[in-house]
């Protein structure tokens, strides 16, 4: 207070459902208006369901262990990476549905911590970036970035439309990485998988195209 008096404030958290219009998210019988809040309200081993498309900056912050389900919805990034996991964060991707990023220099999935990816497209839908001649049109990047672990399954699919940017990169002179790509299908980027310095690749399966470079480039 003014006259130096100490003040004791009390929080509490108001969980409510929404009407359907309003909620974006819901993790067991509750809703919420932004997935950020579905997230922090998301216990350990929780599911994360969308309930509509999106446009958000998600990030999953350290601790947190959740499955997020698509369900058949699309999320596309405001002005950032659109998914960040931050490292000791683990995230679970399942279920039809699209995770997209329309922003210069960003992606749709940046990993730092433990990321399962089971479903899902990812994509950079206003990718720019050009093979001949060599630019990056101002719209380009990477589509995944992994700086972490991560196992891809058979029901995911990546796709990058540019020849400037690799479409996936993993690892980087700082981050030791593991990728391990089970399945799924990946198509496009100047390489459709870049394995960086420090960055362990293992391929077991998956379909792998592209027109501009390599499929695999590996450092």
């Amino acid at each position: 207070n003014e006259d130096g008096t100490n003040v004791k404030r009390e929080y509490v958290t108001v969980t409510r459902n929404l009407s359907d219009s309003l909620a974006v998210a819901q993790v067991g019988n509750y809703t919420y208006e932004t997935l950020a809040d579905a997230i922090n309200a998301a216990g350990s081993g929780a599911e994360v369901t969308l309930k509509k498309d999106i446009t958000e900056d998600v990030i999953i912050p350290q601790g947190a262990d959740i499955t997020l389900n698509l369900n058949t919805h699309k999320i596309t990034n405001s002005s950032s990476h659109t998914i960040t996991v931050n490292a000791g964060a683990e995230l679970t991707i399942i279920g039809n549905g699209t995770v997209d990023n329309i922003t210069h220099a960003k992606g749709a999935l940046v990993n730092y911590g433990t990321v399962t990816l089971e479903g899902g497209l990812f994509e950079r839908s206003l990718e720019q970036g050009i093979y001949e001649p060599y630019g990056n049109g101002g719209n380009s990047w990477y589509t995944i970035a992994n700086y972490g672990e991560m196992p891809i399954e058979s029901g995911v699919t990546v796709k990058n439309s540019g020849g400037y940017s690799s479409m996936i990169r993993n690892g980087d002179e700082t981050h030791p990485t593991t990728l391990t790509i089970n399945g799924g299908s990946f198509d496009g980027g100047i390489n459709t998988v870049k394995n960086d310095s420090n960055g362990t690749l293992i391929i077991n399966n998956g379909d792998f195209s592209n027109t501009a470079q390599y499929v695999i480039m590996n450092w």
